[in-house]
């Protein structure tokens, strides 16, 4: 999530020694390598799709068994009184590294991830932009993860962090705004922070996420996105005046075509296929004219507006109806709309809940070296 600070320490801190205790119970086989195979860096999952050990970000969430193994871990999750997103324990081993990038997709960009370390040494850093800092064992920080950002373990221990993924209601920012300290405010203002200990009779209870992804993206998210993209694309002076004016372009008409869609078919699975036939022939306009083209401090805007548009915009997997590789959908007999239509009796080719997931076409490659794949 994009915020004014690269970083905030939030008012809290937390029992160290026992969050130790319980982490300590899990084997080197509880800990999951990195999705896309990021040396040194491991996971246990403790929020997840429907409970379950996987890397997903949409679906309904809830608690692994693993979490249910860890009362004061629960306990913690549980004080924030927010409705939580998935979240897990993240492992750094000795002299590895969380390689710089930027989170651009669309879970990530209204959503920020509270970070409790665990284990860590000042050897550990946290890069964000142009900003750096250690986070202590048992403080709560967050983070701009919108800007492209890396963590160095040059210790020879393992740093172990709970990273908690929410939206954040109201009474969140107000402390975040209100009783935090940004980067800005570190060497000069103190922080008075609430001690969470071990309480048996605390709440261990907490709500999760259920609806996380639109079947199909309402028009006003899908035109405020964009926008959103557009606005930093046109505020970096480095990309070119002849690029921004094409993306732009092709980003009005993407938003004009879509909303007449959304006009006729809301999210039914009748308007699905000319849906996808306009997020596809959208996105190969976009690779055509905005390859060069970079966000302020995220990166790439042709990746950005992929994973923060393209593929969030369409999510038929999660409707009710028949899961999306056992359906086949008609081609709608009513073609008055401008909006392209690819007539097709088979399933069209839609990206999984993470791009690193097998390619719904059966090919046996990862999505995103497939079907998603960027030209």
């Amino acid at each position: 999530m994009k915020l004014p600070h690269e970083f905030y320490q939030l008012p809290y801190h937390f029992d160290v020694a026992t969050l130790i205790e319980e982490i300590s119970q899990f084997t080197e086989d509880d800990w999951v390598t990195h999705h896309e195979g990021f040396k040194g860096n491991s996971a246990i999952p403790l929020i997840s799709v429907n409970g379950e050990f996987n890397n997903d970000f949409k679906g309904p969430m809830k608690p692994t068994a693993a979490l249910e193994k860890c009362h004061y871990i629960q306990q913690i999750l549980a004080s924030f009184g927010e409705v939580l997103s998935r979240s897990r324990l993240m492992r750094l081993a000795p002299g590895a590294q969380v390689p710089l990038h930027s989170d651009i997709n669309y879970h990530w960009y209204k959503r920020v991830r509270v970070h409790i370390p665990i284990t860590t040494t000042e050897q550990v850093q946290f890069y964000c932009h142009d900003k750096q800092v250690h986070m202590g064992a048992g403080e709560c920080w967050i983070f701009d993860s919108w800007k492209l950002h890396k963590v160095e373990n040059n210790s020879d221990q393992y740093r172990v962090h709970l990273v908690i993924d929410l939206a954040g209601s109201s009474a969140f920012w107000r402390t975040i705004f209100q009783h935090s300290r940004s980067i800005a405010d570190i060497s000069s203002t103190q922080l008075n922070k609430q001690f969470i200990g071990v309480n048996p009779k605390a709440a261990t209870t907490f709500a999760t996420e259920q609806f996380n992804a639109p079947i199909i993206m309402p028009i006003a998210e899908v035109e405020f996105l964009t926008n959103e993209l557009l606005t930093e694309v046109k505020s970096n002076p480095q990309n070119s005046e002849a690029e921004v004016t094409a993306f732009s372009f092709v980003i009005a008409e993407f938003i004009a075509d879509w909303r007449i869609l959304w006009l006729q078919y809301e999210s039914t699975k009748t308007g699905w296929p000319r849906y996808h036939a306009l997020r596809e022939q959208t996105m190969i306009k976009a690779v055509q004219c905005a390859k060069t083209l970079q966000l302020s401090h995220s990166g790439s805007a042709l990746k950005a507006f992929e994973q923060l548009v393209i593929v969030a915009c369409m999510n038929v997997e999660l409707s009710d109806q028949h899961t999306l590789a056992k359906q086949t959908v008609a081609a709608p007999k009513n073609t008055s709309s401008s909006a392209p239509v690819n007539a097709s009796s088979t399933a069209p080719i839609i990206a999984p809940p993470s791009r690193n997931n097998p390619c719904p076409c059966g090919s046996g490659e990862r999505y995103k070296a497939c079907h998603g794949k960027l030209a």
